[in-house]
């Protein structure tokens, strides 16, 4: 049976260490009429923990989502947290794009008032609260904060990350009267869960809460809104 639906996942990475744990997790979520493909940018940086990592991968991104309209996918995730060339991106896709970012948080809200967001490097405690500022939702976010493992060191001692980031939950809790937490970051993929449990709150995989809505948002045949913001106006120099 042919699929319905098609979504690409792209990691903003030159690496392709992620590529094979983030389609066997989408997999499992997503129905089974929803074709998945993922893949990295051999031109990004190795791993987006800066403003220059993101601005640097963002150009590659705008460039994957252009080859994923021309080839007829349904919708289009970015897998970084910090969603380089999201908005571009949305200019000029005709399918949907949605960032990992802005999506679990946005999502988080429905969840729970008081919101923290948990990421890596020390960066991040301003990081996505301007983000959150950004999306108007700063008065509901409460804690962001960062464990100090960098991006490629994540899945080699997996039991450390979760203790790294469960004494984050617990301050986030505890202190500042966190009721929902975002994973900050892709490479948590698959960690929610168990995280949940350990600290009685609900915890959001920002990947995987993003692969739904991208599914629920082609089902439902929506689109970006075209008349202002994402209304790209063509010049000579434009295709």
């Amino acid at each position: 049976m042919a699929s319905t639906y098609r979504l690409l996942i792209i990691n903003p990475v030159s690496i392709s260490m992620w590529n094979e744990y983030v389609l066997q997790y989408a997999k499992s979520i997503l129905s089974r009429d929803v074709e998945v493909e993922v893949r990295s940018l051999p031109k990004a940086p190795p791993a987006i923990e800066s403003e220059y990592d993101r601005d640097f991968a963002a150009p590659y991104v705008v460039e994957e989502v252009v080859k994923a309209n021309r080839e007829g996918f349904s919708g289009v995730v970015i897998n970084c947290f910090d969603d380089p060339g999201l908005e571009a991106s949305r200019e000029i896709s005709d399918i949907p794009v949605l960032g990992i970012g802005e999506t679990s948080m946005v999502m988080a809200l429905l969840l729970g008032y008081r919101i923290a967001v948990i990421s890596t490097g020390r960066n991040s405690r301003l990081t996505y609260y301007r983000r959150a500022v950004s999306l108007g939702i700063d008065r509901r976010i409460v804690y962001t904060s960062g464990i100090e493992v960098p991006v490629l060191s994540l899945r080699k001692d997996l039991d450390r990350v979760k203790e790294l980031l469960l004494n984050e939950i617990k301050k986030a809790i505890e202190i500042y009267g966190a009721e929902v937490i975002v994973l900050g970051c892709g490479g948590f993929i698959g960690l929610a869960e168990d995280l949940s449990k350990m600290s009685g709150v609900p915890v959001i995989d920002p990947t995987l809460v993003t692969l739904k809505v991208a599914e629920s948002i082609v089902r439902l045949g929506l689109r970006h809104s075209k008349i202002y913001l994402f209304n790209r106006l063509k010049t000579s120099y434009q295709s």
